[in-house]
This record gives structure tokens, sequence and C-alpha cells, in this order.
């Protein structure tokens, strides 16, 4: 058994708090480990949950934590003795590095999803210096973890750059897809009515598929679509983008429109049965992301109306655990929503696998493995301090050259501040305005020079 402390700068889902994607990934990771015996510790950020107003039939959020969940100043992290105290300290994704000071026990970080391109979709100011924080956190950590095979294909090459080995037969990414418990007594799922549920993001566009189950909403005479969620519970980085959505939905007398609430209330929501609208616009962020909300709904018992572009996608597909579709595909989407709608489509079987598929192969006890393996053995990775020295030499030159540099200009304009310096560039300046006028008169002159030279050549040679 090993001391574990992760630290996450998401909400965790405890009662009335809302949550994110990264929160009830550390939340899954802590009780994955929790259930292999080891003794760990979740801390969050003072202020995570700070802008959050639950709704007025919601829970307020609780201030009494259990002795495992903990939380920080993350302004005053360097000096939190609690990150070395333990034996692995885990980092749930890389941006929380930036905010340690030295650590001097084994590091793991959970790549669980790709966070540098979702900066760039937010509009991060300065794309290169969000690489080398990445890169400067990779190549401190002694363990890594993706949370799907799309994932682990896009973080290897930032890997190779950070100094791991990534051609060796040791696997230097294994994946832990994200994992919940499937629910023992799920409710029967309604075939009239649907669910969306989650916080609004620039790279998460369900508009297109929501405004085809309102208008079959509508043809139909029946059914309800219960939506959960809005702006983002820490910032609203979707800009406003989905106001116009939001707008139809307040008014459409068919649509129940429910602001963010706590985790628990969301869950007892998503307990009533429904089938879950899942489905995103697709761009580069969603093709690699393996959704928690996905995750969450069918371990609920819910089956899924999902995309057929990312893995989650295939994984749904192969189990037969909801429909995907393409999400540029009008006429699949209404035919779905018609023959559920018409009762024409049964979706109790669907409902069925989309719960034995997280019970068998996304239950936080048995895709825990990985990290519990290092975690009973923690080491420093072997090739980590070579890596650093590396680094660190290239920066000490860079600085070095910086400095040269800095020195070689100085030395320059103490230079050009002596008189006779100036009076030579006004020298050379003068004959820059001189050159042009020259440079014609000698052309004159050479083409005066062409005809003498051809009489000369004509009418000159000696006879033979």
């Amino acid at each position: 058994m090993s001391r574990i402390v992760i630290l996450t700068t998401e909400p965790l889902p405890l009662e009335g708090w809302p949550t994110t994607g990264a929160g009830l990934r550390t939340w899954g990771l802590g009780q994955g480990l929790r259930s292999r015996g080891h003794d760990v510790r979740l801390m969050m950020p003072e202020d995570a949950a700070s802008g959050f107003s639950p709704g007025k039939d919601a829970k307020p959020p609780t201030r009494h934590f259990p002795d495992w969940i903990q939380t920080f100043n993350r302004s005053r992290l360097k000096e939190d003795p609690r990150v070395n105290d333990c034996d692995v300290l885990l980092l749930q994704h890389w941006g929380i590095a930036r905010d340690l000071g030295e650590i001097h026990v084994p590091l793991a970080i959970d790549l669980a999803g790709p966070h540098l391109l979702e900066r760039k979709l937010w509009g991060s100011p300065s794309p290169e210096n969000d690489l080398l924080e990445k890169l400067d956190a990779l190549r401190r950590a002694d363990f890594l973890s993706a949370s799907g095979e799309y994932q682990r294909y896009y973080f290897l090459p930032y890997l190779g750059m950070a100094g791991w080995d990534i051609g060796s037969n040791r696997d230097p990414l294994p994946v832990i897809p994200y994992s919940l418990q499937a629910d023992a007594n799920p409710s029967p799922v309604r075939n009239d009515r649907f669910i969306y549920g989650g916080f609004f993001l620039p790279w998460q566009n369900p508009a297109r598929a929501i405004g085809i189950l309102l208008d079959e909403l509508e043809s139909a005479g029946r059914g309800e679509l219960v939506f959960i969620g809005g702006a983002h519970p820490l910032v609203d980085v979707s800009r406003g983008q989905f106001e116009s959505l939001l707008q139809r939905l307040r008014s459409h007398p068919q649509v129940r429109l429910i602001d963010s609430v706590g985790y628990d209330d969301y869950v007892q929501i998503l307990r009533e049965g429904a089938i879950a609208l899942d489905l995103m616009e697709r761009n580069a962020e969603r093709e690699l992301a393996f959704t928690t909300r996905t995750v969450q709904f069918m371990a609920c018992g819910l089956p899924v109306i999902h995309d057929n572009y990312s893995e989650l996608g295939r994984i749904i597909e192969d189990h037969d655990a909801g429909w995907t579709c393409d999400p540029n595909d009008d006429s699949r989407l209404h035919s779905i929503f018609r023959g559920l709608l018409r009762g024409e489509t049964d979706p109790q079987q669907k409902a069925h696998n989309a719960l034995n598929l997280v019970a068998e192969k996304l239950d936080w006890n048995k895709t825990i493995g990985p990290l519990d393996e290092f975690c009973k053995a923690p080491t420093f990775r072997g090739d980590k301090l070579a890596s650093q020295l590396a680094f660190e030499g290239r920066e000490r030159r860079l600085q070095i050259v910086e400095k040269e540099l800095e020195e070689s200009r100085a030395e320059l304009n103490t230079f050009r501040g002596k008189r006779w310096v100036q009076w030579g560039m006004k020298a050379v300046s003068l004959r820059s305005w001189l050159a042009w006028p020259a440079a014609v008169a000698a052309t004159l002159f050479g083409l005066f020079l062409i005809p003498i030279f051809w009489i000369n050549d004509r009418f000159g040679r000696p006879p033979h």
C-alpha cells in the first residue's frame, strides 16, 4: 500500500457540488486506487466552485469533506508540504505542474484529454509558452497515463520531445479509460424522453443535433428534452456563443431546462431514464476526447446517441450501446428521433448493453491496473535526470547567447554614440542618396559609348 496525493484544478463530485470532466476523472482514479488498498488523498483548489450558484431545487454544497478530501491554495502550492508527504504525487493533467516547487517523490501525471489543443481552441495568447510548459511537465514525470488509444498516439510525439524513450519495449504511456461504476438499479428507459447534460465549451457544439431533436418533438407533438447545464462553473470560455440556442430552449414548451446542479442531483436526474443526446460537431478535440459525460450516461443505464468518428463512438457501436451518427447526417438523425418518438424503436436492449459495457470495460476497479502497479513500487524514471540536465544545459547555453547578444548591442550603441562615427554614418547616408544619380549617369554614358565602339569595330579594322 502506498500513500498517494492527487491534485486537480476542478471541483470534485461531492454532495451539492458541481463538477467537470477533470473532477470526475480525478474521482475515478482515486476510487480505483482506493479499491486496490492504497491510502489516497484528493486535493482541489479552495476556490474550485466559488462561482457556483445552485438552482432553487438543488442542495447547497457541503463544506464538510471526508478526511481523504482536502483543499489547497494554488498560489501557495510550492510551499505546501503535503505534496511531498506521500509516496506518489499524481497530477490530474499537466497544467498544474507549473505551480509545483521541487518534488522529492515520484511524480505521476494523468494526460486525460488534449489540453494543449483545448488551450488553442479557447484562445490562448501564447501557444509557444503553452508547449514549453507542457514539455517541462512531461520531463518531470516518472509515470504517465492517457484515457484512450487515440489520445495515446496524440501524446507520444510530445513524450519524445520531452526526452522519454518511446522506442523501447516498455510502454511509456499506458491507457486508463475514464471509468465509473455501473448503476445497480437503473430505471427503464423512456423512448420519448431525451437528456443532454454538460457545460458549454467553444470546441463542443451540440446545436445542430439539439435543433433537429426539437423539430422532431414539435412534429410528433409528444416527448421532452431535459437540458442540464450551461456555462462552465469556473469560467465561461464559450464566450456566449450558445446564447441563441439557450433562448430557443428557454421558450420551448417541450424542454425542461435545469441550471447547473450538484453532481449527486445530476446523477439522480439521469437515473430517471432517458435517451442521452451526446452528438457534437466534429473537430480535432472531439476526435481525441474520451468523454466523461458519455461514460456517466451509460453508467446510469442510458443508451447514447453519439458521434461515429471518435474512439468512444467506435466502442459504443461495437457494443450496441446506442446509436452512432455523423453529426452532419441530418437524415439519419431525423430517422433515429422519429423511430423512438413513434414507438418503432425499443431502446431497452441498447440501455442494457450500455450498462454492461461500463461494468465489463469501464469499471474503475478493473481499469486502474497500470497506475496501481506503479504505485505499488513507485520509482524515479531512469532517464529523467539525463533529459532534465540536457534541457537545463540548452537553457544555460541560450542564456549565455542572450547575454552576449545584449552585451554586443550595448557596445554597438556606445560605438554609435561617438561623434566621428555619427559623421561617418552621415557620409555613408549621403553617398547612398548620390548612388542612384551616379548609376543613371553611368548607364547613359555607357549607352553613348556603344555606337562609338560599333563604328570603330566596323570600319576601323585593318584590311586582311
